[in-house]
């Protein structure tokens, strides 16, 4: 604010202006020093502690899928039954296809499917439990399902984000479904039909029984025991 009351034309406004180009500048070749030292420093941190020296590489972030779908599946809504103002009871049925590794080979399966679920109208997510069959009936397995919608209102079409865990008691041909873990998209069309498609999630972990449920979880089954 004092300088707002100094003359221009005087010496006292010169020097100030003077000072403050001098601080300027000085704080300009700081800063585009810190800069350049930040882009050119590596990805991996390296530590340097008693003339050892430790280096802490950044793991990857990406969600690493199957190459082909494990499970493709048409669906249509049976029924659907307002709960309260923000949530629907869905019933839905479908055929599906599962391509499933053998030692030597991809086995594809035909399946039917029905499921049921909560949805909330509110976060546009659906959470439900589904039963797959095989045509000939002889196998089935079952899933727990998550997924995270986006709608047009307009063209009365949405797009999801799906999780599902597969669970069976199969020594068959649907064995291999057993404890894996699905990821992928959900499509839903005008008609009250949609398409999922899935593909395994490669955590590069072993399934370990108990480990889907939270620690307050484990900790209760303990107890009761």
């Amino acid at each position: 604010m004092t300088l707002y009351h100094l003359n221009k034309n005087s010496n006292n406004y010169l020097a100030v202006a003077l000072v403050l180009t001098a601080v300027i500048a000085a704080t300009a070749v700081v800063l585009l020093s810190l800069i350049t030292s930040i882009i050119s420093s590596p990805a991996a941190a390296i530590t340097t502690v008693n003339s050892t020296t430790t280096t802490t590489t950044i793991p990857s972030s990406e969600i690493e899928l199957s190459t082909q779908p494990v499970y493709q599946e048409q669906i249509r809504n049976t029924e659907q039954t307002p709960i309260n103002q923000t949530h629907l009871q869905i019933t839905y049925a479908g055929n599906g296809t599962l391509n499933l590794p053998n030692s030597t080979e991809t086995i594809t399966i035909r399946t039917t499917s029905s499921g049921s679920g909560i949805a909330s109208m509110m976060d546009n997510d659906f959470a439900g439990k589904e039963t797959l069959t095989t045509e000939d009936g002889s196998e089935s397995a079952t899933a727990r399902v998550y997924d995270l919608v986006r709608f047009s209102m307009q063209e009365g079409t949405g797009r999801g984000i799906v999780i599902a865990v597969f669970h069976t008691n199969s020594t068959g041909i649907m064995a291999p479904l057993d404890d894996i873990i699905l990821a992928g998209t959900t499509e839903l069309y005008p008609n009250a039909t949609g398409l999922v498609t899935l593909w395994e999630w490669e955590s590069g972990m072993p399934f370990l029984p108990g480990t889907l449920l939270l620690p307050q979880e484990n900790l209760l089954q303990q107890t009761q025991q």
